[in-house]
């Protein structure tokens, strides 16, 4: 039987295109399920791309956000330690304009108790 189709030119074309054309067919099989994974795999890199990107700019903003806590605290910081000095200082100046032998009326530790 094949010895009859290989005698015919018109029959070894048509089983040439029929061998091509079946080899296109497995070809765009196999072709189609590696499009498929690649697809996937591109899909899947794109989403970890954007979730990346989105947890780098959140730490950016977190970045952002703790330097101006940390200014706003030092600056706070800085004026207490201004207020403490000049509290220090103000109480060495009252002990310094008091006398050592400085005694308090009994009639004004009275009056003081009083109140």
């Amino acid at each position: 039987m094949i010895s009859l189709l290989l005698r015919s030119r018109t029959s070894c074309v048509l089983l040439a295109v029929a061998a091509v054309l079946g080899g296109f067919l497995v070809w765009h099989t196999i072709d189609r399920s590696s499009a498929v994974r690649r697809a996937v795999a591109e899909y899947i890199a794109n989403a970890e791309l954007t979730a990346i990107r989105v947890e780098l700019s959140e730490l950016k903003r977190r970045n952002r956000v703790s330097d101006s806590a940390k200014r706003q605290l030092q600056t706070e910081i800085d004026k207490a330690n201004a207020q403490a000095e000049a509290a220090v200082e103000e109480l060495e100046h009252y002990v310094s304009a008091v006398e050592d032998n400085c005694v308090v009326h009994p009639d004004l530790v009275e009056r003081l108790r009083d109140r």
